[in-house]
């Protein structure tokens, strides 16, 4: 097949778009789409090699596997080998395990159905996962191992004519299914196949029905036209678009008319972007560890030298792997060989063996051990040590960061009706956003508690407990999204808080503020101490940093009498900064909840902020009726 300078440009594009995505969302906000740009990509070369064999009646399926085994696991399993290698020096315990596990998925190309369950792509979670950008290569690889062996089936049944019919009906359906479903289950739609077929498939479709362009100036029209939709969509699009929906014809439209075009100009046709296009994948492959290291490790290391490393390593990939000529079955052994001792690793609870016993554990065993709220119930009215028929003192609201308090209140014997919602912003009117959908669960669950806790007789006061700063919120009127950082962000909450006041003016209510979080996972330091002579010193104490949503609470409070706020910093801070270890425990059990030991600091500082508010209140009651 003929070398496409215009298709090798046209990598560049899109692997520049990811990388500089990945580095800094806010300079290119849907350089993400550069991926969907590599599926029609993708999707026009094999298509090209599947039909071109069939129409030759030479085309082996055998010959096709071997192509993309040589093309794709060599560096893949480099890169893993090296992950792992490193991370046995310097990663504890969990990380470690939950690496090997990635590890394994992405070499037998189903990672993109583990990160479909454990998060979204967009989300602060999926920093924590070093191989989270291979759930694009298992797509990938999936279709080339089912699209290939249909065609090959159906060209025993079918004239090459229907064939192409076939594909061309195909795409449509997908493209059909995708919109609906991406609106319905967009995480799911985001990282599995069946929503992406279209795409691959539309790229099929630039070599099946080719343009028959005579004239240059037609070329040149194309070509222009499809790169100013590509670059368009990268700051057009952003992460709340459900996505593939109908906003992903954007950039792949724009694909398909570059390709269409088969021009030649300096837009994908000049000597920086064809050796970048030939650097492509080992640039995709890198660029993410390197993200996952920087925000692991808090270095903040500038753009320059994010860029400089991450061209380093592609480089020696490019020249010392991927141009190398290899044997499949050396491939295919080194791949099994590989994979027994990462599976090891699993096995071995990320092969604790190396560390203190007390880091011996597993993240389901470190979630029982640490987190406070694990095992409460979350989207139902429930208690902590009811008194007789369901009676209690407080009632408590809030998402995990209220529930993170449950183990404490229990211990202490402390009587709450409990109203946990796990990411869920309890706010009336405005709707959540969870994973680019619409959070319904949870506006039902907080329209629910407005209408109980309007119309119930009793006075016993209510704790508010929330991450505030940490959703998307979609206004009821015009559908804008609201992130922490829009200036009507504040307003939806503001609102809200005033509607519980007015709904209840007979009683106390808490709003406990934010504290300052920790800029890396204080118990991975903790378990990573010693592995190396490199491993981080765990600070005791950080400067204070509070967010700043704690003010308008504040000033909220302030505007009515049985408001109060309560700031959480006082609990966790003192002269000496805010405590990150007490005992050499953790006091927080990720980067933003706090553990159970935590718990025990800022916990006794509300419940005693809240007894001096409620005696004062008992107080002037008695001397007004006094």
């Amino acid at each position: 097949m003929q070398f496409r300078t215009d298709i090798n440009g046209l990598r560049a594009y899109a692997v520049l778009a990811v990388i500089i995505f990945h580095f800094n969302p806010q300079w290119l906000p849907g350089g993400f789409v550069g991926v969907d740009v590599f599926f029609v990509i993708s999707g026009y070369l094999m298509t090209s090699i599947i039909f071109r064999g069939l129409n030759q009646q030479f085309f082996s399926l055998r010959n096709f596997y071997s192509s993309r085994i040589k093309r794709i696991i060599p560096a893949l399993l480099v890169l893993v080998i090296i992950l792992m290698i490193l991370g046995y020096f310097f990663l504890g315990s969990i990380s470690y395990r939950n690496l090997s596990k990635e590890s394994i998925r992405s070499l037998l190309f189903v990672s993109n159905f583990l990160y479909w369950r454990d998060s979204g792509y967009f989300d602060a979670a999926a920093l924590s996962k070093p191989l989270l950008h291979t759930w694009s290569l298992s797509v990938e690889w999936q279709f080339y191992i089912i699209y290939p062996a249909i065609l090959a089936i159906f060209a025993k049944i079918f004239s090459i004519n229907t064939l192409k019919k076939l594909v061309l009906i195909i795409a449509i359906l997908s493209l059909g299914f995708t919109i609906y479903f991406t609106n319905q289950f967009p995480t799911a739609a985001y990282f599995l196949l069946p929503t992406r077929i279209w795409e691959m498939l539309l790229g099929g479709l630039i070599f099946l029905y080719p343009f028959n362009l005579k004239h240059s100036w037609h070329k040149y029209t194309f070509e222009t036209g499809g790169i100013l939709l590509i670059i368009l969509s990268f700051f057009i699009i952003n992460e709340n678009i459900p996505w593939p929906g109908y906003m992903a014809l954007l950039p792949t439209l724009g694909t398909f008319f570059l390709i269409q075009a088969n021009g030649h100009s300096l837009l994908t046709n000049n000597l920086l972007f064809q050796k970048i296009g030939l650097w492509s994948y080992s640039l995709y492959l890198y660029h993410w560890p390197v993200v996952y290291v920087n925000y692991r490790y808090n270095l903040q290391i500038s753009f320059i030298s994010f860029i400089s490393i991450t061209f380093i390593l592609s480089l020696l990939s490019y020249y010392l792997v991927e141009k190398r000529k290899w044997n499949v079955k050396i491939i295919i052994i080194s791949l099994l060989v590989v994979l027994v001792p990462i599976y090891g690793a699993y096995k071995t609870k990320g092969a604790a063996y190396r560390m203190d016993n007390r880091y011996n554990i597993t993240a389901e065993e470190f979630a029982n051990k640490y987190a406070g709220g694990s095992g409460y119930p979350s989207y139902i009215e429930s208690y902590i040590n009811p008194k007789l028929n369901n009676d209690f003192d407080y009632t408590i609201i809030g998402d995990s960061y209220s529930r993170q308090y449950a183990k404490f209140l229990k211990k202490e014997n402390i009587s709450l009706r409990t109203w946990f919602a796990n990411a869920c912003l309890f706010t009336i009117d405005y709707t959540v956003i969870f994973q680019k959908s619409e959070f319904k669960k949870c506006s039902s669950f907080v329209n629910n508690f407005f209408t109980k806790t309007k119309t119930e007789n009793q006075s016993k006061p209510i704790i508010w407990i929330q991450s505030w700063d940490g959703y998307t919120l979609k206004t009821p009127d015009s559908g804008e999204l609201l992130s922490r950082n829009h200036p009507n962000y504040s307003s939806a909450i503001t609102k809200t808080i005033e509607t519980l006041v007015h709904h209840n003016p007979d009683k106390n209510i808490y709003l406990v503020g934010l504290y300052t979080i920790p800029s890396y996972n204080i118990y991975e330091c903790l378990s990573e101490q010693g592995l190396s002579k490199f491993s981080e010193t765990c600070d005791e104490f950080i400067p204070a940093d509070p967010p700043k949503l704690n003010q308008i609470l504040k000033k909220v409070a302030e505007q009515y009498e049985n408001l109060h706020y309560i700031d959480s910093d006082m609990g966790l801070c003192d002269q000496k900064g805010c405590r990150m270890l007490i005992n050499n425990e953790p006091t927080f059990s990720d980067d933003g909840h706090i553990s159970t030991y935590g718990a025990d600091i800022i916990g006794p500082y509300i419940i005693q902020e809240i007894n001096k508010i409620e005696a004062n209140t008992r107080h002037k009651i008695y001397l007004s009726e006094g």
